[in-house]
């Protein structure tokens, strides 16, 4: 929502009649009641239906031979109102902690390499990021040869059998006064080391559940070094160390960062706080569509991207390019009409590769900022944008 509901609606039923002037046709408390009749898991449907298509049809990126997957968690400040808090309940903010005001966890399973978003869900603030990757687990179709990357937030003895279990790689990030074994191998300056965990109590269901005998884990810990001399703890279940040195996972693990760059897309230029409505439904349908949006972006970027790389092979320019994915977002945004209702789809992609062929980006190689973890002041919906 980049301005009032209103003037959304004037402005698109101006665009699909061809309206030199937006009109008001539908009124915004039509919309409200239509919009009621539509389910948001319509949304998710057609973001899986994109991505399957995509994978089969698609030469997508490796690493190595692993599809290069990331789970990370995030929040979204809510509107106010008694259903969407009977939903997600509310906290208390302020300096006095007298402002209520409802929060949602976020947590996405992307694609790193292709930027292709597999799996998202919206829960409670409470609900810790772990419960939500575990029952995202269920829902998504994943590869053979999936590597899954994970912060520091995440590893468990617990989750790594259960991975390991469904056959998905893994790469975690561990904090490393929390393991003994990792504090073990500092103390005795080892980098590469190959250790066993045993399944604490708590876990032990997870062997009924696999139908499992062993009731222990083997993986490798690696220690990695970064340029600004902090050491980076590592715990992996890829254990060949001729295969994947030290190296290897100093570049694997920065791979990660693109999932945090999912999620300034989805905030920032999707600009996901902006809700249309004060429903649960409706916040739903928006956080949905978001995704599907950006997955359609993603693909339509793809052969482009491709492009960008193959020029760049063969040209002396200092710094390779990438597509600008604030252009791309824009650009699908305002052809939603001309794809969709009339159809012209060979148009808008002759259309679409052009402008993104001619407005890329430089990449600026290890670039990095401090984070400003300053909670921003959430949006106001009673007064939109022009």
């Amino acid at each position: 929502m980049r301005s009032s509901l209103q003037r959304e609606l004037n402005d698109f039923f101006g665009n699909l009649w061809d309206k030199e002037y937006s009109i008001h046709h539908v009124t915004k408390s039509a919309f409200t009641q239509a919009r009621k009749k539509l389910k948001h898991e319509a949304f998710i449907e057609l973001s899986n239906n994109a991505t399957k298509e995509f994978y089969a049809n698609a030469p997508y990126l490796l690493w190595d031979k692993h599809r290069l997957l990331a789970s990370d968690g995030s929040t979204s400040m809510l509107p106010n109102s008694a259903d969407i808090e009977s939903e997600f309940g509310s906290r208390e903010y302020g300096p006095q902690a007298s402002v209520k005001r409802t929060v949602a966890r976020i947590s996405l399973i992307y694609d790193v390499l292709n930027l292709v978003t597999l799996n998202a869900k919206l829960d409670t603030f409470e609900t810790h990021e772990t419960t939500m990757l575990k029952a995202q687990l269920d829902e998504v179709e994943f590869m053979e040869n999936d590597l899954l990357l994970l912060d520091r937030g995440y590893p468990s003895i617990g989750l790594m059998y259960e991975l390991q279990n469904r056959g998905i790689d893994f790469c975690m990030r561990l904090k490393d006064n929390w393991w003994n074994a990792v504090n073990s191998m500092l103390l005795k300056g080892e980098v590469d080391k190959i250790v066993t965990f045993k399944l604490p109590k708590k876990d032990s269901h997870l062997q009924e559940k696999f139908n499992n005998k062993t009731d222990s884990i083997t993986v490798r810990i690696v220690v990695i070094e970064l340029e600004n001399g902090q050491k980076e703890i590592l715990c992996t279940s890829l254990l060949d160390a001729k295969e994947y040195t030290l190296e290897d996972f100093k570049q694997l693990y920065h791979l990660r960062w693109n999932i945090e760059e999912a999620y300034k897309l989805f905030k920032v230029r999707i600009d996901l706080g902006s809700f249309s409505g004060k429903s649960v439904l409706s916040v739903k349908q928006d956080f949905y569509a978001a995704i599907l949006a950006m997955n359609l972006c993603a693909i339509l970027d793809f052969p482009i991207e491709q492009k960008v790389r193959e020029q760049d092979k063969e040209s002396e320019n200092k710094h390779n390019r990438k597509v600008n994915k604030t252009n791309s977002i824009s650009l699908v945004a305002k052809s939603i009409i001309g794809i969709f209702i009339k159809k012209k789809v060979k148009l808008f992609l002759k259309t679409f590769d052009e402008i993104l062929l001619k407005s890329t980006e430089i990449i600026r190689p290890n670039r990095s900022f401090p984070r400003n973890h300053k909670q921003k002041k959430p949006k106001s919906m009673n007064y939109k944008n022009m």
